[in-house]
Order: C-alpha cells, then structure tokens, then sequence
C-alpha cells in the first residue's frame, strides 16, 4: 500500500501512520504526526486531537471523494513545466446518513454533479477518469459534494429507469431550460426536474415558460438555495406535477448550507493514478481493486484497443477478416436499421459501430473512402420491409462473420447480438 494514499480517521491510525511516515522519511516523531495529520485533513496533530476526541469529533458518516488529474498541454503538445504536472485531489465530506442510503450505488454517475464517479467503497466516491488540472479536480470535487447534500437534504435519488425518463420526456420542451436532470423521490414515487440556467436566459424566457407550464399542468418553485452547476450563475428551479412535493424539496433545500471552496485545501495532493484505500476499507482489511486502464497485450485470439487512465480497452479479433467480407457484410448491417425492439436495436447499432472500428484497424493501409464509407457512408441502402426479408439478412450476415473471423470473445458478442435479432424475428413469426 502507498503511504500517501493513506487517509486516518482516528488518532490512533494518526499515531501509526506517523511510525510509517518517520521510517520513510527519516525525519523527527514530532515533524511525522504534523505530516500524518496534514495526509488525514487536519491543520496539524493538535488540529486532529480536537477534531477526532472533542466536541469537534465527527457524529456523521465520512465519505472520501478522489479525482485524479493531469495538467494540460501547451498548444505545441508539451506540458506545461511550471507547477505539479499530475496528482490526485482528496475531499472528505461528513454525511448524516450513511453513502449508500444517500444515493444508491447503481445511480451515483446518473446524479447530476457526479458524472463520471463510481462507488469504489461504502465511503469513497472515485472518479473513474483524469480531469485537465488541479483546479478542474477540486471543481469537480466541490461540485460532487453540492450534489450529495442535495440528495441528502431531499431523499430524491437520479432517475435511471425507462418509466421516469418517459414521464419527465415532455418537459424537454419546456421553453428556456439547461442543466436540467432528473429526480424521482421513492417514498412517494413522485417526480422532479431540477432545472438550473443562466440567470439572464431564464428571464428572456420568463413569460413563455409561464404559459407552456400552464398548458401542461405542470408547477415550479424557486428555492432558496445555491444549485448544484454553477452557483452564482445559474437559478435554480424545481418543476413538476405534484406542488406538495416541490415545496417539501424546497424546504429541505433552503437548510442546506453552501458549499465554499477551501481557503486551504485540506488534503495534500496524491500521485496521479494511485489507488486510495479509504478508511473503512483499511478497517474491513478488503483490497481495491485498480482503475480500469488500457490493456496492451493479445489474449486467446483477441487485440485490445482504445483505453484511458479509468476506461477500459475495448476488443477486436487479432486476425483480420478480408476486406471483400467487409464489402459483404456492411450493406447487411445498413439493412437491418428498422423493424426491431428498442433493445435488438441498440445491440445491432453497437455491433455495426464496432465492425466499421474493426475494418478501419484492418484495412487502413486502402484508400480512406473505401474504408470509411463502408457502414455508414456511401451510397444509401434500402431497408428490410419484412420480417422475413430480415431473418434472411441476419443469416446471411451471421455466416459472413463466422467465415471471416476465428472463436475469440469479441466475435462470440458480436454474433450473440446477431442471434438475438434473430430470436427476436423467429419470435414473430410464430406469434403470426
């Protein structure tokens, strides 16, 4: 474990952490607590004690969030050489509930504000990619936190579910609306749209948003609260149907303190690409597993390719398939575009984008068009009118895979996506 992802939540993990810190560094017992506490977010040992053993000792349920982040670039590619070039921020923030109960482990990058975080332990949020910069990291840190006193302070969680997104579909026509996101409360089942523009927007705006929301049958009310996007910039609104809900969100949220920026920011900046061990995890004695990161070598007849610091690679067959397979199979895929479930849809549309990055890593040594244009450009492609038009083009395109590629996992996905659409048509059939 690195030391400096060490985080104690106790004087005694302060004390240990400093018998650590004086071995690695060689310094003084008494100059290994000052940095052990500063590495636990405390001004300094005497700081802690008074926090961790007095009056002024957490009651709540701490959570850690981390982002890592790299400075950018000059215009000429090189980095930057003033200042740190890469580290991972650190902010605790002291919830009344515990993490989970706050906002479900499934729905936490569906929350406005904590896009791109996943629930890497039951106190620690973690952004899953590099941002460009410090100050962007502790922006988006900051910005994290508004959104988890938000749900703290309303109960509402992120809507992710077909029937919420179809009830609140309507109002995104709703004239005058940016930032918006969607929120469902469990307890009632209601709903709400948090809507937060610009403040000059909203008011060019003002009066023919007043009589779109008349016509629908829908309500807004304006709490007395900073917003989750961009304070001071940006009004927030509460709309939806149901009044008494709006005002009990309203009312929560006019308790809920503003988040400021730290006059001094109360971790020390970590190594960029470290994994931090939170303090319950250290007590739980559970390892972490790593970001997700690019992969560089073959594995049982597949290539990885794409991939960042938080995002995975994706895969393709090793061996290539002939470019006149390709010639065959892409007019098949531009075929298959209509007369499937919204589900067979979204597997064919992912299965075709995936054959047009294959053939260009296959083949890009042809002349560009000829590669390019093959899934999607081109000359225009009727559609299958019929359900049995469209079985024949799913056989017809499943053989051309099977030809053209070995067994590896990729190709075992991309005819599963095959078969389901073929499932699916054969389904119909019978059912006719």
């Amino acid at each position: 474990m690195v030391i400096a992802s060490i985080r104690p939540s106790t004087v005694d993990g302060i004390k240990q952490l400093a018998k650590k810190i004086r071995r690695e560094r060689n310094i003084t017992h008494t100059e290994a607590l000052e940095d052990a506490s500063r590495q636990a977010g405390y001004e300094n040992f005497v700081h802690a004690k008074r926090q961790l053993t007095g009056a002024g000792a957490s009651r709540g349920f701490p959570v850690y969030l981390s982002v890592h982040w790299r400075a950018p670039r000059e215009r000429n590619g090189e980095p930057r050489l003033e200042g740190l070039r890469a580290g991972r921020e650190i902010l605790r923030v002291d919830l009344a509930r515990p993490l989970s109960e706050v906002v479900a482990k499934h729905r936490v990058s569906r929350g406005r504000g904590l896009q791109g975080f996943r629930m890497e332990y039951e106190d620690h949020l973690e952004h899953l990619t590099n941002v460009q910069g410090q100050d962007e990291a502790r922006k988006a840190l900051l910005t994290a936190v508004r959104s988890l006193r938000f749900m703290e302070a309303t109960g509402l969680q992120p809507v992710t579910t077909q029937r919420y997104h179809d009830l609140l579909r309507p109002l995104e026509k709703m004239p005058g609306r940016d930032h918006e996101s969607q929120w469902f409360d469990p307890a009632t089942e209601g709903y709400v749209l948090l809507d937060e523009p610009y403040e000059d927007a909203l008011k060019h705006h003002s009066a023919e948003r007043r009589r779109w929301l008349e016509r629908n049958g829908l309500r807004t009310v304006s709490p007395e609260w900073e917003g989750i996007y961009y304070p001071g910039e940006c009004l927030p609104r509460l709309v939806g149907p149901d009044s008494a809900l709006l005002q009990h969100v309203a009312d929560a949220l006019a308790k809920v303190q503003p988040v400021t920026k730290p006059e001094t920011w109360p971790h020390e900046t970590g190594v960029c690409g470290d994994d931090f061990v939170s303090p319950k995890r250290q007590a739980d004695a559970k390892p972490r597993r790593p970001r997700p990161g690019p992969s560089w070598r073959e594995h049982k007849g597949a290539t990885p390719y794409g991939g960042a610091a938080g995002i995975p690679s994706r895969w393709r067959p090793t061996k290539p398939m002939p470019f006149d397979l390709h010639q065959q199979l892409a007019p098949l895929m531009r075929k298959l575009c209509v007369g499937f479930s919204w589900r067979v849809s979204q597997k064919l549309g992912i299965a075709r984008s995936q054959l047009e990055d294959w053939s260009i890593m296959e083949h890009k040594h042809r002349h560009e068009d000829a590669v390019y244009d093959l899934y999607y450009g081109g000359p225009s492609t009727p559609v299958c009118k019929t359900d049995v038009e469209r079985l024949e083009v799913l056989a017809t395109a499943r053989a051309i895979v099977v030809r053209g590629y070995n067994d590896c996992r990729p190709r075992r996905d991309l005819l599963a996506a095959i078969d389901a659409a073929i499932g699916e048509m054969g389904k119909y059939q019978k059912a006719g």
